[in-house]
This record gives C-alpha cells, structure tokens and sequence, in this order.
C-alpha cells in the first residue's frame, strides 16, 4: 500500500472541491442537513443526478468540507481570502507617527523609528503611502 503525504491528502480534496459544479454542492448540503448523513446523501446524488454504480460522487471528505463551509459562510464553496491584514500602518500608528513628526520634524526617520517602537522601514511606509511625505535626493 503506497503512502501519501498530508499535502497531497489536502490537495486531493481541494481538487475535488473544484471539480463539481455549484448545483451537486447546494443538492449534497440539502440533502445532508436531511438526513445528517454521508452515506445516504452519496446514494441519493447518485440517484438525482442518475450517475452509475461506479460513476464519480463526491467523497465523504468534500460532503463535510462543503456543509462546513455553508455553515460558516452561507455557501458551499470556500470563501476568497482577503490578503494580508495590514497590522503595522493601523490608524493609532498612522497618528502616533504623525504627532511625533508635528512635534520635532528635524529629527530622522531612525530616531523616530526608535521612539515609537516600529520598525524603520514600517516608519517609512507610513510616512511614504498614509502622510505623503516624499524623501527628496539632492
């Protein structure tokens, strides 16, 4: 018996997540909430979508990762993550920053860096993308 690793166990099932269109979802997520059961939601897809005795239907994995998800977002299908959550450049920073340069703004980027408590380049993002402030060249 060949073993496989947990990623591709886990590629597996978003494999098949892909391959079923968005009414075999909806009729197993109903069909599930029914009966409560893999088993019998696999022989009733069989016998609505009139697929043969070794026709494909969805594994007991995607049943439950499908009536999972509309349970969390209201949909059988996997929600689209938003990106990265932005946790340096919030407002209290943005406004902290923009105080400390009001106050002494002949003081470098380095020093003010230091006396905030962010990171150099977190303090030049702020200053370039949320105050517009440009470094010029000479």
């Amino acid at each position: 018996m060949q073993t496989r690793s947990v990623a591709s166990w886990f590629h597996a099932i978003s494999v098949a997540m892909k391959q079923w269109p968005a009414q075999h979802c909806a009729f197993v997520v109903e069909a599930y909430f029914k009966n409560g059961d893999s088993a019998v939601t696999t022989r009733l897809f069989r016998r609505h979508f009139n697929i043969p005795r070794h026709g494909r239907v969805p594994c007991r994995n995607t049943i439950k990762e499908w009536v999972q998800n509309f349970r969390e977002n209201a949909s059988a299908l996997k929600r689209k993550s938003r990106g990265r959550i932005p946790t340096v450049r919030t407002p209290e920073n943005v406004d902290k920053l923009r105080m400390a340069i009001v106050k002494s703004p002949r003081r470098s980027v380095r020093r003010h860096s230091a006396a905030i408590g962010l990171s150099d380049r977190s303090v030049r993002r702020i200053l370039h993308k949320n105050l517009n402030f440009h470094p010029y060249k000479i």
